[in-house]
């Protein structure tokens, strides 16, 4: 039979370029849905974000089956097999004989293996009743390092509830105050809801890709709705005035751009260790039409003498783990170790101690993560206030997450959005 593999080859290239190379999945898949007939944009976005989703749950199967490593190339495509084996809706024998096709044809030679490996895929089975740390990462596709740390800091009672947060099959958006009104939008919303899936949220709204490619592009923007929450916090008390605002960790630029709309009058400096990412500020400025905001290339652990004492506002979205981002976007924790992950706490202490330099007496210094760990978070606050009495801790709160010592918390389980952790300290006048 002659199969169209127009989807499988596009999800293909895509899941190849994130496993291999380390690309960016969304990067990746916009550029391939662009480049595909519109027909396929709902299959190819269903496969990518399955396999990367169900990606170690997936591997178990192949390690089960096969006699020796996998090479890379038809680990991606057993994958995508075995995900639509197993999580799809068509007969098993027309999936298999799709695959094996594909191999065939993408690589001469492998249909055997292939065949041979899904048609035996029903033969290995996963207890989802167990729950030690081994059992828990293949059940709930999560690498084994972070289902050990997240026992160790919440339980497992816990890190099962955390692991089994709804996964939102949407991305969320906000309007761009810049271009159009909160009350335009939401009309438009409205009108696209007769025959989109549509979910607000107060601050924006959860939509399907299809949504947003029906939609101008200068009047949204996609923006987590933990990371509007942070903003929000961040320039509570600013709206009406002209802070000076420097965002050590700024790429891609969100978090500069919606302080921007909801200070008009603040003088931004945003700014990311590489030039590429720098120039990704840039991109993203240039498209929302935010003209209040300077892009510099800096490392963010290294003092600039011109810097000190110069902001009212200091922003620190510092690298982490990611691990509350676990839910969302599971291809960010697929390549990381244990070992990167604790390298990074010495980086995260580095910076919030170079960003204080620069508040001026009576400013901010707003620190955050996307981690829901305490090593991350306010172990590193904490450690930040008993080195510098200069600076006291202000209390933030939110209608949703926990707050504890005057610091807010978001969970996945518990707060409809990724986990996120988000301080603010003033320098004391």
């Amino acid at each position: 039979m002659k199969y169209d593999l127009t989807a499988e080859r596009s999800a293909y290239n895509v899941l190849k370029n994130v496993f291999l190379s380390r690309a960016y999945s969304t990067i990746e898949l916009d550029r391939a849905l662009d480049n595909a007939p519109d027909r396929t944009h709902g299959k190819i976005t269903a496969l990518v974000y399955g396999v990367l989703e169900k990606s170690i749950r997936l591997d178990y199967i192949i390690d089960a089956l096969a006699k020796a490593k996998v090479k890379n190339n038809i680990d991606v495509l057993l994958k995508m097999g075995l995900y639509e084996l197993l999580y799809g809706k068509e007969p098993t024998y027309a999936v298999v004989d799709r695959y094996v096709t594909f191999a065939k044809d993408r690589f001469p030679g492998t249909q055997g293996f292939v065949n041979a490996i899904l048609r035996h895929a029903g033969d290995v089975t996963i207890d989802e009743t167990r729950d030690d740390d081994i059992s828990l990462s293949v059940r709930f596709s999560q690498p084994r390092w972070l289902v050990e740390s997240l026992v160790g800091e919440f339980g497992r009672e816990r890190t099962i509830s955390i692991l089994s947060a709804e996964k939102k099959k949407a991305t969320h958006i906000r309007h761009n105050s810049r271009k159009i009104s909160a009350e335009d939008f939401a009309k438009i919303m409205t009108d696209m809801a007769k025959e989109h899936k549509i979910m607000p949220t107060g601050l924006g709204y959860y939509v399907t890709r299809s949504t947003m490619r029906a939609l101008r592009p200068d009047v949204f923007t996609a923006q987590s709705l933990a990371s509007m929450y942070a903003v929000n916090i961040y320039a509570e008390d600013y709206k009406g005035k002209a802070p000076r605002v420097l965002d050590l960790c700024a790429a891609p630029g969100g978090k500069s751009v919606y302080f921007g709309e909801l200070v008009p009058d603040a003088d931004i400096t945003a700014c990311d260790l590489h030039f590429h990412r720098a120039q990704l500020i840039g991109s993203y400025a240039g498209r929302m039409g935010a003209d209040n905001i300077k892009i510099c290339v800096n490392d963010a652990s290294e003092l600039r003498e011109e810097w000190i004492d110069g902001y009212d506002v200091v922003i620190c979205d510092v690298p982490c783990s990611g691990s509350g981002l676990l839910v969302s976007s599971p291809d960010i924790l697929l390549f990381k170790s244990e070992s990167d992950v604790s390298s990074l706490g010495r980086l995260q202490s580095e910076i919030i101690r170079t960003a204080a330099r620069y508040v001026k007496t009576g400013g901010e210094l707003m620190y955050s993560t996307c981690s829901i760990f305490a090593h991350e978070n306010e172990r590193v606050v904490r450690e930040f206030l008993a080195e510098r009495p200069d600076f006291e801790l202000v209390p933030t709160s939110l209608p949703y997450g926990s707050t504890k010592d005057g610091m807010t918390r978001l969970f996945p389980d518990t707060d409809g959005c990724d986990g996120f952790f988000i301080a603010k300290m003033r320098r004391k006048a």
